[in-house]
């Protein structure tokens, strides 16, 4: 995907998603869904809306994934790289 060989390259990193990681951690940013008032209670809802109202996205939408991607999110975790 051109675009996201141009996010790597713009974020100086292998994987967009820990670029972004990386370039939040240095600007301070908050780290965590915690920090901007997100619940954990919340997660599994986020999951849902996100699976059944699809965006465009290089990758399929599944439940399951997002639903790990914000478990990652919300605790702060550096985003896993992409399978």
């Amino acid at each position: 995907m051109p675009h996201t060989l141009g996010a790597k390259r713009a974020l100086g990193a292998e994987e967009a998603a820990s670029g972004l990681y990386d370039l939040a951690a240095r600007l301070r940013a908050p780290m965590n869904l915690q920090q901007i008032g997100m619940h954990a209670t919340d997660l599994d809802r986020a999951a849902e809306i996100a699976a059944v109202a699809p965006y465009p996205n290089p990758r399929p939408i599944e439940r399951a994934a997002i639903r790990r991607l914000l478990d990652d999110a919300f605790y702060g975790r550096r985003p896993s790289p992409s399978v």
